[in-house]
Formats: structure tokens, sequence, C-alpha cells
């Protein structure tokens, strides 16, 4: 296995806990194959002893598969595993001081179909509960706003003291409350209050203006009556303007968000097991207390309990700890960005030879709770060895400069010396496009025949433009996909497509940081050619204006690179 010289560092390292500090195409993963493989044919470490974790399943695999060819000998192979399944592993191992009665049964897809059950529940009682539906009308113009809920004095209440609708809100402050009347219209089955809302809103519309500004424009139940029954059912108390807190907001949606909610929250565990009372999101909290209970019911674990009851029980058993430590002498870990506290706990029971490598700048999973700083807080250690392999082999010159300009604005982050190994000056394509212009400029980029790749950040544009691509009679393996699906691949031509389709970068609901490392890793996939379409955004000022310092690098490095070129000709 050919290794730089800084790769050659690392795989060197023989004891203590050390840290890689990794770039985009530094070769991570053959870092970490290479230790273990010098390990095992320098050192004479069984390979039993060896134990490491990759990101996923995939990365096992190659992992594997390149331990197998470099070996010389045919024979036991170190122990490679996901970090759930090795949780997996230390539970069912050691199932009745985990607290559990027999071999707990994997829950894998049972959250969905609890929280399908529940939203059931609710609909049906939404369905037949008696709904309100009333009005607030101006004594003097006449003026009116329809509304609908199963408790309308209360709704009445907050309607007169700060009303979710702002032209009411506006006319009531200016006016005063006893220049309003508020009356129940009718009470009617919930399946029939959007029907009943609209006609008296179309009636009241036909006579003189309303402050509605449109029709109910509804799937089933309005928003109101379903916070109301989302109360009720999770035994919630109701405060007044709850409407307006943005947890309540299209709470429909919001109801499907509960898995990631509590998931997150499981992977956050500092210490003992998951308590849901911890959750802040009351409807997720209550959910997730239903969950719980029916899992625990059910002698059952999901998969982030796989890595909560592992770490409980090894920090809680030390003779169980010692058997582990004195199984495995030397860990190493893949992808040490992306690890959550949940994950560092069970990580940190093991041995103290920890050899974990990562790069903090494409930590882009911090909505399934992922931590960079965890890493940055390693890297600081006074007793963790550092070593850094930051020269780029798989992109040129021009798209690591581009790139390093965007992520060196994210702080806090670990500093590195990011560089290309290819000097080629291939200058990067960055085009504007509006949702009328994008099949255009698309499939102009289409024409070469170059292994590519469309990079886009949601599944939504990914639907969008295979729609596009269906309709065209394309002579060449075009993968489109999300950049986080995309992360650690790598293709001759990169087309990252934003703002166009779906306005979703950066993302309003995640820390801006992240967005750029996003942003980093979708242009860092591309080998040769990388080309930006899209409308507005941030990042692509801050990837097209580079600093001098990074210029002035660069230019040096291509004046090196072709010194040294001229050099091996003369010889």
């Amino acid at each position: 296995m050919n290794l730089d010289k800084n790769q050659e560092k690392a795989v060197n390292h023989f004891t203590g806990p050390a840290i890689v500090v990794a770039g985009p195409g530094s070769g991570k993963t053959a870092v970490v194959t290479a230790r273990i493989l010098n390990l095992i044919q320098t050192h004479n470490i069984p390979p039993s002893k060896i134990l490491a974790i990759a990101f996923n399943r995939k990365a096992v695999e190659e992992m594997e598969n390149r331990i197998v060819r470099g070996l010389t000998s045919k024979g036991t192979l170190p122990v490679i595993r996901t970090l759930h399944a090795f949780g997996k592993d230390i539970i069912t191992q050691n199932y009745k001081q985990a607290g559990f009665e027999h071999h707990p049964e994997i829950w894998s897809g049972e959250i969905n179909k609890i929280i399908a059950e529940e939203k059931g529940q609710i609909d049906q009682k939404a369905a037949i509960t008696k709904v309100s539906i009333y009005k607030i009308e101006n004594k003097l113009t006449g003026k009116c706003y329809i509304g609908q809920s199963t408790n309308p004095e209360r709704r009445r209440r907050e309607h007169f003291s700060h009303s979710s609708n702002d032209r009411l809100r506006q006319a009531i402050r200016s006016e005063g409350e006893l220049q309003f009347t508020f009356k129940v219209l009718e009470q009617v089955e919930g399946r029939e209050a959007n029907r009943r809302e609209a006609y008296w809103i179309r009636h009241h519309r036909n006579c003189g203006e309303v402050f509605n500004r449109a029709d109910p424009m509804r799937e089933q139940f309005s928003n109101q009556v379903l916070l109301e029954m989302f109360c009720q059912h999770f035994s919630i108390q109701y405060t007044d303007h709850l409407d307006r807190d943005p947890d309540f907001e299209n709470l429909r949606d919001r109801f499907y968000d509960i898995k990631d909610i509590v998931m997150r929250a499981k992977r956050q565990v500092e210490s003992g097991i998951f308590d849901p009372n911890t959750l802040q999101n009351p409807v997720a909290r209550e959910f997730a207390k239903k969950y719980e209970d029916q899992k625990s019911a059910a002698n059952a674990i999901d998969f982030e309990d796989m890595i909560i009851y592992a770490a409980h029980l090894l920090e809680t058993h030390s003779n169980i700890r010692q058997t582990y430590q004195d199984r495995y002498l030397y860990v190493l870990v893949d992808e040490f960005q992306d690890i959550a506290p949940i994950d560092f706990r069970l990580i940190s029971q093991l041995s103290e030879n920890l050899f974990a490598v990562g790069d903090d700048d494409q930590a882009i999973y911090s909505f399934r709770g992922g931590d960079s700083q965890i890493m940055q807080k390693f890297s600081n250690r006074s007793d963790v060895k550092k070593y850094e392999i930051t020269r780029n082999y798989r992109s040129t010159s021009t798209i690591v400069e581009h790139a390093r300009a965007i992520i060196e604005r994210n702080k806090p982050r670990i500093r590195k010396n990011l560089r290309s190994h290819n000097p080629i000056k291939k200058e990067i394509g960055i085009i504007e496009t509006t949702p009328e212009t994008i099949k255009k400029y698309l499939l102009q980029q289409l024409s070469d025949v170059v292994e590519t790749a469309i990079l886009v950040r949601t599944n939504y544009e990914v639907d969008r433009i295979e729609e596009i691509l269906s309709s065209e009679s394309l002579s060449f393996s075009i993968e489109v996909t999300t950049i986080h699906k995309a992360k650690g691949r790598e293709w001759e031509k990169v087309i990252l497509v934003h703002n166009t389709l779906d306005r979703k970068f950066p993302r309003r609901d995640t820390i801006l940081e992240e967005e750029r490392r996003v942003f980093y890793v979708a242009m860092t996939r591309a080998k040769e050619q990388l080309v930006i379409l899209g409308g507005t955004c941030q990042f692509v000022p801050e990837c097209k204006n580079i600093p001098k310092n990074i210029r002035y690098y660069y230019r040096q490095f291509v004046y090196w690179w072709v010194r040294r070129k001229l050099k091996k000709l003369e010889t």
C-alpha cells in the first residue's frame, strides 16, 4: 500500500490514544486499514485483539475486503462492526446484567407503526368531536372573522388578547375589544368542520369583507382543532396562544418528526439510560413515554438502545468492562466526526489505545445527534497524539482551492493545511438558474460522456431532476442523489444544484456552519469537474472569493510541482 509521509506516521502509531485529522480524499479508510495490517504484521498483535468501528454496513464490508487483500496469511480477521452492531453484541452476551429477562427483541420499524397508530387515534377522535364554528364581528363595520374550535370560550379569550390572525389582531388593538362580538354559528362533527367553516367564510365574503385571507385549504382537520386534539390525546396542558408556538405549526407534518426528535434525544444521553421526561417538545415527550413503555413491555430494544444500554452496562459493571478491555487491546474508529455523545460514552469505555480518524469539516449529521465538538475536544487533549493527513488525492487544485475558501469561514474547527496532490487548474462552473431555465442548463452540462453525479439538498429535488432526465434520451451511470448519501463517494464530474427546485440552502432549521459543511462535502466529491447551478445562496460568493493566502499557497505549490517534474525529466 503506497502511503505518503504523513499517512505513514499515522499508520506507524503503536500505543496510546491518537487522532488523525483528515481532509476530503486524503485516504482516511486506507489509513485505518493500513494501521490494522501494521499492528498484525509488524507488531504481531492477534487480529482478534483488534476492534474497528465503521460508520455503516457498507463501510464495514469495504474495510473487511481491504484487510483480506492485505493479509499475507489467511486466518482470523479483526472484529469490524458498526457501533450499533457492537452494542448489540455486548447486550446479547450480557442481557441479564443489562436488565432483560431474556435476549431482547430488536425493534426497527415498530416506532413508525406506533406513530401511525397514534395519529389514527387522534384523527378518529377529531372526526367525531363536537366543533364550534364561530364568528367574531365588528359591530360598526360588520367585518368578521370565521374560525373553529372544540372550546369556543377559550378561543374567544385568545382572539381578544392576542389573535393568531394578524388582520383581526390589528383591528382589535386599534378599535378595542368592546367593538367586537363573539358568536357560535353552529356545532358540527369534526369531519364536517372544514366544509362548514368554508361555507360561512364564503357567505360573509359575499355580504361584505372578512378578516380571513382564504377558505380553509386543509387535508382533513384545521390546525387549531388538531392542536386541541393533540393536547387531549397526550394529556398536555393547553395554554392560551399555544397556537402561536412554533412547535405547533404544521402539526400533521411535525407529528412525523417525532421519531427524529426522540432518536436524536437518545443519541444525546450522557449518563444512565434514556428518560423521556427530559424532552422539551411536549408532544414528543408524551409520545416517547408511551413508546418506551410499550418497548419495555415487549422486552425489546431499538437501534439507539443498543448503544445506550451497552454504554450503561460497561459503566456500571467493572468486571464486564474489564472483559471487553482485555478482549480488544486496540480500537480504531472511522468517521469520528459524526459520533454522538452516546457513541463516545461507549467508545471511551474500551481500550486506551483508541485510534480515531475523522474530518470535522465533513460533520453533517447533527440531525441524527452527531456532534463534531467531540472530535475537537478529543484532539485538544494533552495525552492524545495528533496526526494530520490533509493532502487531497481526489480533486484538482482548483476544486480544493475553492472548497477551502468556503470551509475556512467556519468557527470553531480544527485548522488544517488542505491541499491537492493534483496541480491541474480547471475553472469550476458557476451558473445562475431559475426554475424555468434549470432544465436547459442542466442538459448542457450533461453533454460530456464522463462519470457524472447530480447532487442536491433534498429528496424532493432528487425526484424533480429524475423527472427532467426521464424525458431525455441520454447516452450515458448519471446518478442523482442527496449530498448526505454522496458522502464518502466521488465522481469525475459533479453538478451541484441548489435553491432552484427547492429553496433549502442553507436550511433555516439547522446551524449555518453545518449547512456550510454540507455544501463543502458536495464540492469535494468532484475529481476533475465541478459545476454549481442554482439561485441565490450565500455559499456561492464565499467559495468564489478565495483569500489571498490560499491563492498564494496554491501558486507556490504549482511552482514547486512543476520544478519537481522538470528535475525528474532532466535526470
